[in-house]
C-alpha cells in the first residue's frame, strides 16, 4: 500500500513539474502562449490550465493556474509584450486570482457533469473547458475595468463612458474564440492523457 501510494505521489509530481515547463515555455517563447494583438494579447495558456485540472485533479489544476499567474507576472516585469503590461500584469489580482480560478472552475464543473453521465466524459471536459477559459476571460476584463478602466480606455482611444461596451465585444470576440479552442482542444488532449495515466475507463 505505501508502494502504491508513493508510486501516486511520484507520478503525480512527475505530471506538476511537466506541466510546469510547458507554462514557463508557453510565457517565455514566442507564439506559443500569446497571439500578439495588442493591447490584451490573447492567450493559449488557458488550456494547459484546463487539461492539467481534468488530467491530474482539481487542486494540481490550482497550482499550475496559480504557477501561472506568477510566471505571467515576472513576465510582465522582465519581458513586457505591450506598454500596458507592466500595469496590468503587475497586478496580482489580475494576474493572479483569475488564473487560479480557471482550475477550480474547470474541476467543479467537469466534476459534477461526470457524475451526471458518466457515459459521456467528452461532454463534460468540453463544458468543463468552456466554463474555466470564460471565468479567466471575465475575470481578467473585470479587473481590468475595475482597477485600470481610465488608462486601458485611453490606450484604446474610447471615451471611458463606452469601455463596458468594448469589453462586451473584447469577450463576444476573443473571450468565445478562447472558449471553443478550449472546448475542442482540452478533451482531444485530456483523454489520451488520462488512458496513459491509468485512469479512463
Amino acid at each position: 500500500m505505501p508502494k502504491r501510494k508513493n508510486k501516486k505521489n511520484t507520478k503525480r509530481i512527475a505530471l506538476l513539474g511537466i506541466f510546469t515547463a510547458i507554462i514557463l515555455i508557453q510565457n517565455f517563447v514566442p507564439f506559443l502562449g500569446n497571439i500578439p494583438i495588442p493591447p490584451l494579447n490573447p492567450t493559449i495558456i488557458h488550456i494547459t490550465v484546463i487539461v492539467a485540472t481534468l488530467v491530474i485533479g482539481t487542486k494540481d489544476g490550482v497550482i499550475i493556474g496559480g504557477i501561472w499567474g506568477i510566471v505571467r507576472m515576472i513576465r510582465a516585469y522582465t519581458v513586457p509584450s505591450s506598454p500596458l503590461d507592466l500595469l496590468l500584469w503587475t497586478n496580482p489580482v489580475i494576474a493572479f486570482i483569475p488564473r487560479v480560478l480557471i482550475g477550480l472552475v474547470t474541476g467543479v464543473v467537469y466534476q459534477l457533469l461526470k457524475r451526471r453521465n458518466q457515459k459521456n466524459q467528452t461532454f463534460a471536459m468540453a463544458a468543463a473547458s468552456v466554463g474555466g477559459s470564460l471565468t479567466n476571460t471575465l475575470l481578467v476584463l473585470t479587473f481590468i475595468y475595475l482597477f485600470y478602466g481610465a488608462e486601458y480606455a485611453a490606450a484604446l482611444d474610447v471615451d471611458i463612458s463606452n469601455l463596458m461596451l468594448v469589453l462586451a465585444g473584447v469577450v463576444a470576440t476573443n473571450g468565445v474564440a478562447e472558449a471553443v479552442v478550449a472546448a475542442i482542444v482540452a478533451p482531444l488532449v485530456s483523454k489520451p492523457l488520462l488512458k496513459i495515466k491509468g485512469k479512463s475507463k
